[in-house]
């Protein structure tokens, strides 16, 4: 009995194995074939996937780390245009560089960013939106693969391959926004290997479902880096490298294109390495590829067309980032006058740039920068620039913080590799989505343009009983508008006594586009007990989502004479000669710290014998200082003050004459 119902259950268990068989849950719809059997499209559902937003503070402003794990590089980044508040973003995470393949996604503005996981690839990724808020991912896949999202990058659906080609690299994808008649196209161009490097183009006219070849556009050499951008009236433009940027004009949506023009003639960036490759710092290779953005603002210059790229101009500089324009549809460009974007006046590296519009018009642009490099060649740091003047000139700024691009390379034989691009995209707010901060190939972003908090000084010393006085820079990056409100926490919460913050002239600000500062003054009272107490300061946009804060400390104690002098930081440290000298009874003894130190000022008689003790053993920060020594109690006669701050010391000789 036993073993005919072991019989029977196998038996069973056969046929539902034969009969669920029948339909595959992990295989991809593919547009190009037509299945025999019943393949359901892969969704990739909302994955409990998230991290906490870490802040990573550069100088006065934040950087926000989206991933936990290392991706890899090629790193892009795409808005929703019907959510500005809306991103998704992703890197290169494919089989040897790095683990599982993940989207992230913040509908709030970066206050959060979520993310779900996707099937394996071969990499590449890169995103676009169409003018119904759907999001478009295209990787490679023994060809080039599409998913697409309807639910704000929450989950994706595999709309299977467009292109099996496996030659097929460095594709771009862009989508019409515009509302118009091209409305439901979505555009696709790549590199095909297998002809000569030529950029082969292809069409959806219903937002994914089915796609068409178009045609080859052209070549080019060594590799072509196709980009596509979608203007006013649905006007594409097709743009990529042959000897400098090559454009094409599409004016009917895609089906048709013009004639070659040309909107830059440049090299490719860096210098021929060993292995025949352009290549910069430690043999990492590096390229020509050409990012083109549209102005789709109501301002002007709507309709204006930006080309951006690096390049080996001529000089000793091997390696800038330009800027040309097109001011009429693509038809004419500013190739014989090309804009300079790094304003660095060194002979250091800038690659890997990227560029976007938002809706009023500024023209954003980012990239790797080595321009406070050390000598052995090895520092890079993330900077970024604006153009509030149709891209005549840029303010530069500074984006991360510095990292040692030989630390996450990755070796491709002859030469190192991090990748071909990164990206940047933006509306209102305008996120780069980039690498490489605390040498690590997680994944950063940072607000454009932002406000930033810092302070004239880390510490304040200073008696209970009075006010602290502490000056915060509100420094812009970019030309950043908005009203911002400021508060402030202490901690340890002082009991008994009290410390009271306020502002001056007071803690709401209406920043217009410049740098703005206010003076907090944080008053004492009596009992307050004596010790070092932490100043929290926040710093919340209102109506948006950038939210920094930033602390300093406040030292109450016992000082009699002693009060630091302007904000400056000196260079070394310092003892100056007392004034007046000779002097009756009062001289002013000033000092200079470099760093914060714990400070010891001592008088010594001609015998070496302490006569008084004017600072002992007080952790004062780095700034300038004066003391006010009264020798009232003190005989006439000849006496050496001696200062003491970590391991510097100094002592100089002053006269008492009553």
């Amino acid at each position: 009995m036993k073993s005919k119902t072991i019989l029977l259950f196998l038996l069973f268990f056969s046929i539902c194995i034969n009969a669920f068989s029948q339909i595959d849950p992990n295989q991809e719809t593919s547009t190009n074939t037509y299945p025999l059997k019943l393949v359901m499209p892969k969704v990739y559902p909302i994955e409990p996937y998230g991290i906490d937003l870490i802040t990573i503070q550069v100088g006065a402003f934040d950087n926000y780390q989206v991933s936990s794990t290392n991706g890899f590089a090629e790193t892009d980044i795409a808005v929703n245009p019907r959510d500005p508040l809306n991103f998704v973003a992703t890197d290169n995470r494919v089989t040897g560089f790095a683990g599982t393949p993940l989207i992230y996604y913040t509908t709030d503005g970066g206050i959060s960013w979520l993310s779900t996981s996707i099937s394996s690839n071969q990499g590449d990724p890169v995103f676009c939106a169409d003018s119904l808020g759907n999001f478009y991912c295209a990787v490679l896949s023994n060809g080039i693969r599409l998913l697409k999202s309807t639910n704000k990058g929450a989950s994706w659906t595999s709309l299977g391959n467009i292109v099996n080609n496996s030659n097929a690299d460095k594709e771009w994808i862009a989508a019409d926004q515009t509302g118009g008649p091209y409305q439901n196209h979505v555009y696709m161009a790549y590199v095909n290997f297998a002809t000569s490097a030529s950029v082969d183009f292809h069409r959806s006219t219903n937002n994914g479902v089915t796609w068409s070849f178009v045609g080859n556009m052209g070549t080019g050499n060594p590799n072509p880096g196709p980009n596509i951008a979608v203007g006013p009236g649905g006007r594409v433009y097709l743009a990529w490298y042959n000897g400098g940027t090559v454009v094409k004009v599409s004016t009917d949506g895609g089906a048709t294109f013009g004639a070659n023009v040309q909107a830059s003639t440049h090299s490719t960036p860096g210098t021929v390495g060993a292995g025949g490759r352009y290549v910069l710092k430690t043999n990492i290779r590096v390229n020509a590829m050409p990012q083109i953005a549209v102005d789709m603002s109501s301002t002007s210059r709507r309709g204006y067309i930006y080309n951006v790229y690096a390049t080996n101009p001529p000089g000793p500089d091997a390696a800038d980032i330009f800027c040309t324009r097109s001011t009429d549809g693509g038809v004419t460009w500013s190739t014989g006058s090309p804009v300079r974007v790094n304003n660095d006046a060194g002979f250091m590296d800038q690659w890997m740039s990227d560029v976007s519009v938002d809706l009023q018009g500024r023209v954003w642009a980012f990239w790797w920068d080595s321009r406070n490099d050390d000598p052995t060649n090895n520092l890079t740091e993330t900077w970024g620039a604006v153009s509030t003047d149709g891209g005549l000139t840029f303010t530069n700024f500074k984006i991360g913080s510095a990292f040692n691009p030989s630390v996450i390379k990755v070796n491709q034989g002859d030469h190192y590799y991090l990748g071909d691009y990164q990206g940047i995209a933006g509306r209102t707010i305008t996120f780069p989505f980039y690498t490489g901060q605390n040498n690590t190939l997680q994944d950063f972003t940072a607000y454009l343009p932002d406000y930033g908090i810092s302070f004239d000084k880390t510490i304040d010393s200073i008696n209970a009983g009075s006010t602290s006085v502490v000056r915060m820079r509100n420094p812009v990056m970019g030309p950043y508008s908005g009203t911002v409100t400021y508060n402030t926490s202490i901690s340890p919460s002082p009991s008994p006594g009290t410390l009271t913050p306020s502002f001056s002239p007071g803690n709401v600000r209406n920043f217009t586009g410049v740098s703005d500062s206010v003076l907090i003054n944080t008053t004492s009272t009596a009992n307050v007990p004596l010790g070092l107490y932490t100043v929290t300061v926040t710093g919340a946009e209102t109506g948006g989502p950038r939210t920094h804060f930033r602390t300093y400390q406040i030292r109450v104690g016992n000082f009699v004479g002693i009060q630091q002098t302007g904000s400056e930081v000196p260079q070394v440290y310092t003892l100056q000669q007392n004034y007046p000298n000779p002097f009756n009874p009062v001289t002013n003894i000033n000092f200079g710290l470099p760093k914060g130190s714990f400070v010891t000022l001592k008088v010594y008689d001609m015998l070496g014998k302490e006569v008084a003790s004017l600072v002992n053993n007080l952790n004062l920060a780095a700034g300038n200082y004066t003391y006010d020594f009264n020798a009232v109690n003190i005989p006439s006669g000849i006496y050496f003050y001696k200062l003491s701050a970590g391991e510097f010391s100094d002592v100089k000789k002053m006269t008492l004459i009553k």
